[in-house]
């Protein structure tokens, strides 16, 4: 289902000593539109720490949901000046995890495109970092 898309995703993390962290995965996925939504779904891999894992992405005008199933499990939401909480279940244990974002953009079109997060992470209701999450899709 759909059509095989390059998918280019950086995050970035700032923690609370201003030390930046930043991660970059290139691979290859599925991408299709369905009622209204952009569905980009690829496989993680040992560079993101999530083997065995499946994300899929569907991306709203105003809001993105992220679905990770697999050895690592999470359900989160990103809507601009929304806080959103859930557990993230990793083969190590569960944690209760938070986003705040400030900047939810989706720029996709049926050809791809981009979508851009800003946001603030918290974890057992600390905040651990800004986070910016950068994700482009194009024909493969």
């Amino acid at each position: 289902m759909g059509k095989d898309v390059v998918i280019s995703v950086t995050g970035t993390q700032v923690n609370e000593y201003g030390e930046v962290d930043v991660q970059e995965l290139i691979t290859t996925g599925s991408y299709y539109f369905k009622k209204g939504a952009y569905f980009i779904i690829y496989n993680e891999s040992e560079v993101t720490g999530m083997p065995g894992t499946t994300t899929s992405l569907k991306a709203e005008p105003e809001r993105v949901t992220l679905n990770r199933m697999g050895c690592s499990q999470q359900r989160q939401i990103f809507e601009e000046g929304r806080r959103h909480q859930g557990n993230y279940i990793t083969p190590y244990g569960v944690m209760f995890i938070a986003v705040i974002p400030s900047k939810v953009e989706v720029n996709l079109t049926d050809m791809g495109g981009s979508i851009n997060l800003e946001y603030e992470l918290e974890v057992e209701n600390n905040k651990i970092s800004d986070n910016k999450l950068s994700l482009t899709v194009r024909e493969a």
